[in-house]
């Protein structure tokens, strides 16, 4: 009952003190819907507004973000796992000044990581705390023990949805599961794909008007991103949208979306980066 007591009062003690550092987790209930493209281009729109920025490739053995910005990085988290290379080493320049701690492509071992690495990524991850503003954790899609790990990490959740109706059904099971197993109860949400800002806002009402009354959970609108033709250009040419096309509809819709998660403060008090927290309360209690 005192380890308990003396616990809380150590977090307390941490949220009052800790960094301005913020942990975003992206996800999805499933693929295709541009998950990692939008984390990718709100990274870069981040660094433009003088934040310190690192994309951490939460998608194990895909490597989608090294692939949007066109990055053939010499090291990988597999690297960093199996111990053999520092995690500033692995580090990767990306556009505009941002930073990227790369997947590694088609490395099936990385798609299932037990405790251990867990435990050592998360260390290594805590050592960077001073040298970023923000950490945007690109998560797999769906529901696997790896995004139920990465967004229990994260201070905030960034679910991407689409139109599609597969999307949603699969979001709502992945928000689930994030709730019930993953103790998270606030969501950002982005649409994206969609034709128009009616159909995106009604998405999210019934989205939104399910998982408080089924979850408990709240959710909170950070905008839309419409169907456009030049996203699929900018994958294709491995550069970030709103670099390429700084004029088009989806690039214009990512700026408002970016005013909204980095200038408006959420509604509730962040409390986050707990697990990051308690790998190093262990590591202190393990060295006494």
């Amino acid at each position: 009952m005192d380890q308990a007591i003396g616990l809380r009062e150590l977090m307390k003690e941490h949220r009052k003190t800790q960094s301005k550092l913020r942990v975003i987790g992206v996800t999805s209930g499933k693929g295709g819907v541009g998950k990692s493209n939008v984390a990718a281009n709100l990274a870069v729109l981040a660094a433009r507004a003088g934040r310190r920025v690192l994309v951490l490739d939460a998608d194990l053995g895909l490597a989608n973000v090294e692939i949007l910005y066109g990055l053939k990085p010499r090291y990988h988290l597999g690297h960093l796992l199996d111990g053999d290379v520092p995690v500033r080493d692995i580090i990767a320049e990306g556009p505009e000044g941002v930073k990227v701690l790369p997947a590694g492509h088609g490395l099936q071992t990385l798609t299932r990581l037990d405790e251990a690495q867990r435990m050592r990524l998360v260390a290594a991850v805590d050592q960077l705390e001073e040298d970023f503003d923000i950490i945007f954790v690109d998560c797999g899609a769906g529901i696997g023990d790896n995004v139920l790990f990465f967004i229990g990490a994260a201070q905030e959740a960034l679910l991407v949805v689409s139109p599609e109706p597969t999307s949603l059904t699969d979001a709502y099971a992945t928000l689930k599961v994030l709730c019930q197993e993953g103790g998270a109860r606030y969501f950002n949400v982005v649409v994206n794909q969609a034709p128009n800002e009616a159909v995106a806002k009604d998405i999210f009402d019934k989205l939104s008007s399910v998982v408080s009354r089924f979850l408990g959970a709240k959710m909170r609108w950070l905008g839309w991103v419409p169907r456009d033709e030049n996203v699929h250009r900018a994958v294709m040419s491995q550069k970030p949208l709103v670099g390429l096309f700084p004029s088009s509809p989806a690039t214009r819709a990512l700026n408002s979306v970016a005013d909204t998660l980095f200038n408006e403060p959420p509604p509730i008090q962040l409390e986050g980066g707990l697990k990051f927290l308690w790998s190093r309360l262990l590591r202190e209690s393990s060295v006494h």
